[in-house]
């Protein structure tokens, strides 16, 4: 079995999970815009590749798909993931298995403030967030929030453009001059939690979820965190996947205030902090291998031990291209 892993960057841990024996994937090729995605060089052969934006993008990723007798291709980058959700016929078509959930829910997650309007409409406990300036002004009469807030770009990822507000007089700046409209969110004073959770391609069930509190976080990715367990917090997880149609690797965060939890932001890929569940026996290359094989996976939801610190720190790889 062969996959190709597309915009593979930095997630270098990734691919040596892939390429561990006993996960049953026999090859994994990278493609990456940049020789210089250090990942790539941990593959078993990879491509340098047009950006996505390109308009011969995708035949380039369909012939390295034919030549490398790929069975299923997995996104990792933001924009690509509706990308190849949109196009997945084209893969399909080719007996290759895209890991990627549906272009209606990727285009959910990433606008957070119809994400928001999602998850209320579900009943499902979400931070106070609105989508302009006029709308907070009116929940500020109606006393329902009030500085600090939390803003960011409502389409961001990786934390950028993120930032704590104590006055209106700033707010007002950031929302005039941003560069699109911004989430103006409830300033959460709790405990930060991510969950790495694996929806069944099958069953289209969660059946491994893996939850960490955050300790610190360092552009937008998780640098250190300490596994964590709560029958309470799965069910909600559970509650909550059941509203998206979600497949695959899914990154989930979510926020505890006084005993209550609420969901925060959901990102249908494999999250930055996965190598923490990786670490502590909740294998997803295996579980995808699986699936592509045709397997359903039995439900192994906290199945980990609590308790367990991840320490991320930096490496680097030296080579002459």
């Amino acid at each position: 079995m062969n996959i190709l892993i597309l915009s593979c960057g930095t997630r270098n841990k990734l691919v040596r999970y892939f390429r561990e024996k006993g996960n049953g994937i026999d090859r994994v090729v990278g493609t990456d815009c940049s020789a210089y995605a250090p990942a790539l060089y941990e593959t078993d052969n990879h491509y340098i590749v047009p950006r996505m934006t390109s308009p011969d993008y995708l035949d380039v990723i369909l012939d390295i798909c034919k030549k490398e007798q790929i069975d299923a291709v997995l996104p990792l980058q933001e924009d690509e993931l509706y990308l190849i959700a949109s196009n997945r016929n084209l893969f399909i078509e080719k007996g290759i298995t895209p890991i990627v959930s549906t272009p209606e829910t990727i285009e959910l997650c990433r606008d957070k403030y119809v994400f928001y309007k999602h998850l209320k409409s579900n009943n499902l406990p979400a931070l106070q967030s609105c989508g302009s300036l006029a709308e907070f002004q009116s929940c500020l009469d109606k006393k329902e929030m009030d500085f600090p807030v939390f803003v960011k770009p409502i389409r961001g990822c990786g934390s950028i453009g993120i930032q704590k507000v104590n006055n209106m007089e700033l707010l007002s700046v950031l929302c005039k001059y941003s560069e699109e409209d911004m989430l103006i969110q409830t300033f959460s004073k709790g405990k930060e939690f991510g969950a790495d959770i694996y929806v069944d391609m099958l069953s289209h069930k969660p059946v491994s979820i893996f939850v960490k509190e955050k300790l610190r976080m360092r552009a937008g990715e998780t640098e250190k965190s300490v596994s964590f367990k709560d029958a309470k917090l799965f069910d909600l997880i559970r509650k909550t996947v059941s509203a998206f149609e979600l497949s695959g690797p899914v990154d989930m965060d979510i926020f505890c205030i006084d005993g209550n939890y609420y969901i925060s932001e959901i990102n249908p890929r494999f999250g930055g902090g996965y190598p923490h569940a990786y670490s502590c026996g909740v294998n997803f290359p295996k579980l995808i291998a699986n699936n592509i094989s045709g397997k359903e996976n039995a439900d192994t939801i906290g199945q980990y031990e609590d308790g367990i610190c991840m320490l991320k720190y930096t490496d680097l790889v030296t080579m002459k291209l």
